[in-house]
């Protein structure tokens, strides 16, 4: 393994305390040195501003938090805004092809399913440091139908819009629209007509329904 991963500083953020030590762990086999473990998205972005960018980052996708607003793609498209030179790994339970799609899109370096090893996870880390395109981990090649490690133009086969991708996902964990159009800082209008957008693509006619296809398709 190349001395130079011994000098990378990363940053790992997940909500449950027992992934953060797994990650860490699987990470220094290889060499790296985790500089913090946080468990939100408004953590991870604190630890940033505070103490300036790190070589990698490695974050989970949905997080609970005090200022839990900053999670999913609205913390990804922050850190590859705030930090565009500092690769990003998501590590998530995640299997809905158009958010995976999404996060393509927005550049991060590496997505890795959480069915998979840790010692997957350090590996794609690994070669995320010098990768010009998404890695992606087995599984989530599998569900992107790809049949290789990496990805550069995954074609969206899902419906919906990332706007309305996003108000799914959310809807789907328990938030009203209120809650969402606060989150998202979109006015309650646009928020309730997006909604409405995808029941109408999706052929769902209740909220029950839309919490159900949410589940079952990997929204969560």
């Amino acid at each position: 393994m190349s001395s130079a991963i011994h000098h990378v500083e990363v940053v790992v953020a997940d909500d449950h305390p027992i992934i953060l030590m797994a990650v860490t762990n699987a990470l220094g086999t290889l060499g790296f040195h985790v500089r913090s473990k946080v468990r939100s998205g408004a953590e991870l972005l604190d630890e940033l501003a505070r103490d300036g960018p790190c070589g990698l980052i490695v974050t989970d996708f949905t997080m609970q938090g005090d200022r839990d607003e900053e999670d999913g793609l609205r913390l990804i498209g922050r850190l590859r805004r705030l930090y565009p030179d500092t690769p990003v790994v998501v590590f998530t339970m995640l299997t809905n092809g158009g958010i995976l799609n999404r996060l393509c899109s927005l550049g991060v370096a590496g997505i890795v399913s959480k069915e998979e090893s840790e010692s997957t996870l350090a590996q794609i880390c690994h070669r995320a440091l010098g990768a010009n395109q998404t890695l992606l981990s087995p599984r989530i090649a599998m569900r992107l139908g790809q049949d290789g490690g990496t990805t550069e133009a995954f074609r969206n086969t899902n419906p919906l819009s990332p706007s309305e991708l996003e108000v799914v996902r959310l809807f789907s964990l328990g938030l009203s629209v209120t809650d969402i159009s606060r989150r998202l800082n979109r006015a309650v209008t646009t928020v309730a007509t997006q909604k409405r957008m995808a029941m109408r693509k999706l052929h769902v006619e209740t909220n029950a329904d839309l919490i159900r296809y949410a589940s079952q398709h990997g929204f969560r």
